[in-house]
């Protein structure tokens, strides 16, 4: 299991780890057993089905801050306390499109230490020299880049293409999957077009809920720097947890 962690660290990945400490009435052979859950939900370790549903739930259903413990109570009556880590790796977001408001945004996320990666489909666009600051810059067709995407609740995904078609595209392509914010540059009038094909292709209002469109913070922005403010900001207050509001007015 431990080789399993440090092979997970090493090659960037993340995983919730779920060890049991105590138990009622005491399994001394069970304490210390080990439960290995990777971002695509791929597990390692063995317990009860009924016992995995509820650290699934626990899971899915809690975001995890700081190491913790629970109490699951398995058909029997018998009690199990797990402590609950996490191998996490920086907070990921994938910039599709390497324009003209991707150059600040990228520079500034990077100065946040979010672990920064480019798309787009223009070699003179997607390179190193352009985005210094980016972990990985990717110079492929949006399509072709998306399906090798690995997301989880610990990424955010941009689309601020140099089209609405590019949009659209990069937006279908993502809509159904898991991300901890999805943004998408556009007009209210464009996004509200786009929201409803989306309506007619068959798409869910649940998972149109999670998209952020127009992209941003109301801040009055208008040249690409500011927008990128807008966006980084915006991203930010998610991932932490922040209402957006002016510090002077919270909590008032």
């Amino acid at each position: 299991m431990f080789e399993k962690l440090m092979l997970m660290q090493n090659s960037g990945e993340s995983a919730d780890i779920f060890t049991l400490f105590d138990s009622k009435p005491k399994h001394e052979e069970s304490i210390g057993k080990m439960l290995i859950i990777d971002a695509e939900g791929l597990m390692e370790g063995d317990c009860s089905q009924f016992v995995l549903q509820q650290i699934l739930a626990k899971r899915d259903q809690t975001t995890w801050e700081k190491p913790t413990t629970f109490w699951v109570k398995e058909k029997s009556g018998d009690q199990y306390r797990f402590f609950w880590d996490k191998i996490a790796q920086p907070f990921r977001v994938i910039v599709m499109g390497g324009g003209h408001i991707s150059q600040p945004l990228v520079k500034i996320l990077g100065m946040m230490n979010f672990a920064v990666t480019v798309m787009d489909d223009r070699p003179q666009f997607a390179n190193a020299d352009r985005f210094p600051t980016a972990q990985k810059v990717i110079c492929q067709d949006f399509n072709g880049a998306l399906k090798d995407l690995v997301t989880d609740s610990n990424t955010a995904l941009i689309i601020v293409t140099r089209g609405h078609r590019y949009d659209l595209d990069c937006l279908r392509s993502t809509i159904n999957r898991k991300f901890r914010y999805l943004g998408m540059i556009g007009s209210k009038k464009r996004v509200k077009e786009i929201i409803r094909m989306l309506q007619d292709e068959g798409i869910s209002s649940e998972c149109l809920k999670q998209l952020s469109a127009p992209i941003g913070l109301d801040i009055g922005a208008e040249t690409p720097a500011e927008i990128a403010v807008s966006i980084a900001a915006e991203v930010v207050a998610t991932f932490q947890g922040g209402s957006g509001r002016p510090l002077s007015k919270a909590g008032r």
